[in-house]
């Protein structure tokens, strides 16, 4: 600030000050040093700058963090860097420095992290660095005062200069403090950096001070506690928040809807500045969201079973099941969102419990895609400005809304083949003022609900042929006017052989149903012998095989791991095996046969399963007649995944 060296002494100090003070009074020529400030010190800030000087504790502080000449503690005026500095030469004493460095000077050594963790504060008062050269600068700022120290040829000058001084009021034992407080020094230092940029809106650079804090400290209980020192304040502003909340008299016509909603407006910003300083996952955080929590939630409550406005609850109670919290209060959140949701949806209204609800007697089933996007769309988004919350917080309700939508989407579309209306989902949600992060996983998932359809729609099949038609869609099988819902189909068999010309061909597709009934396309309705008979066979299974072979294994699966019976042919399939049978079939002779045991292979249309450690067990059937044959690899190898 002001220009002189690091050793200048008081009637050096109190000469420069002066010239100083008369320069700012007759608005003189600014000079020009290393590292100056970029506008000339006003008479007070140079009144400030000699009270400061006049404090021997602080001076020797500010000496440590500050430039030393070659032979610190002594005085040089033939040293080479305080002159290149005097005259703002900077390139060239930072060369001379680094020269040295190579040979561990450790007065070369002390001043290169000065000037690193000054040129760290300098980038950092840019308005956007680039993110990675501030962090990289950073730490090698705090790696080049982990090496001053542990250097001691550094503090025994330090020490040297405390003797040359000899001033009581700077005891000997300051060095040593000094030398083992450097880490808190520069964590006090980036935790209220991370402070500032919090308060200015910069929440990634406060992130990454914050995370320098947890560097410096390697993560210990001293990182912690210097970020909640700065967090501690905000904390009680949030904490008279709430008892006066609490507090506040209740007359019968209070909103308490609007007290919540004014609750997380007036601490929202508060709480994403904790969250910067300490992380959303320490104790320290979530304590202080599970106050504004459970206080806001408490109003919601008080409202809903008051006035029954369950479609008014929801915007705030999407806000705080997205807020961190106990598992207890998280539960209850979710319970009680469940609760208000289902109210609106059905038009039938239940008042929300005080304690915890548990699992629900009556859960509702959330099927009404068209009410759930209505809802979304006339009271849960509008509602957002309303709440009036902070940057991170309005991105984060509304990638929680935009997940909702995205979830109706993909639901409506996969159950009831409603493009339309999904379409129209990511549209809504498309609009939101999502987070970067989620805009672009919106964008993805719109992509790949549009490829789904295009591809859908390619395996969609319709023929027909005389008085026969057979139409196949994701919802099930249509045949001669026969449907056969996708959920419906339990088993399937076909076959394809060859024969002396077309009219002796052979094609057979049949499925049977959970109820019993069996539908087979053949040589006497759809796949008569013709020209294109095979083509039309091979489409009709690629087309089932999409759409429904799939969720009948997982189904089949299911139904073996409960315990039910499924069987190939007469083979049972179990969770651990398959039950085969001995040829000699006398007594209870059937065998369960593990997985790792059990042998099957395909040859000549013939499905044959046997054990490796007992021959005399084993079971065969024609793959063509035997209904889930065709499908036996893609069970067994579902069947033994966890």
């Amino acid at each position: 600030m002001t220009g002189l060296k690091v050793l200048a002494g008081p009637r050096e100090v109190a000469k420069r000050i002066d010239q100083l003070k008369l320069s700012a009074e007759l608005g003189g020529a600014t000079e020009h040093w290393s590292f100056a400030p970029e506008k000339a010190l006003t008479v007070d800030e140079l009144r400030a700058v000699s009270q400061v000087l006049k404090e021997p504790e602080t001076r020797l502080v500010h000496e440590l963090f500050w430039f030393w000449p070659e032979k610190y503690p002594e005085d040089d005026p033939a040293d080479i860097a305080t002159g290149l500095l005097a005259k703002g030469e900077t390139q060239q004493v930072i060369e001379y420095w680094e020269d040295l460095a190579i040979d561990n000077g450790p007065v070369a050594l002390h001043n290169l992290a000065v000037l690193y963790h000054h040129q760290a504060l300098e980038l950092d008062r840019l308005e956007s660095p680039a993110d990675q050269d501030l962090a990289q600068l950073w730490l090698k700022a705090i790696r080049s005062w982990d090496r001053i120290r542990v250097d001691e040829a550094i503090w025994a000058r330090l020490r040297a200069r405390v003797t040359a001084l000899a001033d009581a009021r700077i005891p000997m034992e300051m060095v040593g403090q000094m030398r083992t407080t450097v880490p808190d020094a520069l964590g006090k230092i980036c935790a209220a950096l991370a402070l500032g940029h919090g308060e200015q809106g910069r929440a990634a650079r406060g992130g990454l001070h914050a995370a320098l804090v947890m560097h410096i400290h390697g993560g210990n209980t001293d990182a912690r506690r210097a970020l909640e020192t700065r967090a501690a304040p905000i904390a009680r502003r949030i904490d008279a928040r709430i008892n006066e909340s609490k507090n506040r008299e209740s007359p019968d016509d209070t909103n308490e809807l609007a007290e919540a909603l004014a609750l997380i407006r007036a601490n929202d910003d508060d709480l994403h500045l904790i969250e910067i300083l300490c992380g959303r996952t320490a104790e320290y955080y979530r304590e202080i969201s599970q106050s504004v929590a459970d206080t806001a939630l408490n109003c919601v409550v008080s409202y809903q079973r008051r006035t029954g406005d369950d479609c008014g609850c929801l915007p705030a109670l999407l806000h705080l099941v997205g807020m961190e919290t106990t598992p207890e209060l998280k539960l209850r959140l979710s319970d009680t969102y469940r609760i208000v949701h289902g109210n609106a949806i059905s038009g039938q209204h239940r008042i929300v419990p005080e304690r915890r609800l548990g699992p629900m007697a009556d859960e509702i089933e959330m099927s009404d895609y068209e009410k759930d996007y209505a809802l979304l769309k006339d009271h849960v988004i509008p509602a957002l400005p309303g709440l009036q919350l902070g940057k991170a917080s309005r991105a984060a309700f509304s990638d929680r809304v935009a997940g909702m939508l995205k979830d109706l989407a993909f639901g409506i579309y996969r159950e009831n083949d409603n493009f339309t209306f999904a379409a129209n989902a990511f549209a809504t949600a498309m609009e939101l003022p999502c987070s970067p992060a989620g805009r672009l996983s919106l964008e993805n998932d719109r992509a790949k609900l549009q490829n789904e359809f295009e591809t859908r729609k390619g395996k969609e099949l319709r023929l027909a042929a005389a008085a026969n038609v057979l139409q196949i869609n994701a919802q099930g099988i249509d045949f001669n006017g026969r449907w056969t819902a996708a959920a419906d189909l339990a088993g399937l068999r076909h076959k394809s052989e060859g024969g002396g010309g077309l009219s002796g061909a052979t094609h057979v597709i049949a499925w049977r149903t959970t109820g019993g009934a069996e539908v087979e396309l053949n040589r006497t309705n759809l796949l008569a012998p013709s020209d294109h008979t095979a083509q039309d066979y091979a489409r009709i299974l690629d087309a089932i095989y999409f759409f429904f072979v799939p969720d009948l294994v997982d189904r089949l699966v299911a139904a073996i791991r409960r315990g039910e019976e499924v069987l190939i042919g007469e083979t049972p399939v179990k969770a651990k095996g398959m039950v085969l049978a001995s040829p000699a079939r006398f007594g209870a002779r059937d065998e369960l046969v593990a997985y790792s045991a059990l042998e099957y292979k395909v040859e000549d249309g013939q499905l044959s399963l046997s054990s490796t450690l007992n021959p005399w067990l084993s079971d065969s059937y024609v793959v063509a007649d035997t209904w889930n044959a065709v499908i036996f690899q893609q069970l067994i190898e579902a069947v033994q995944r966890e």
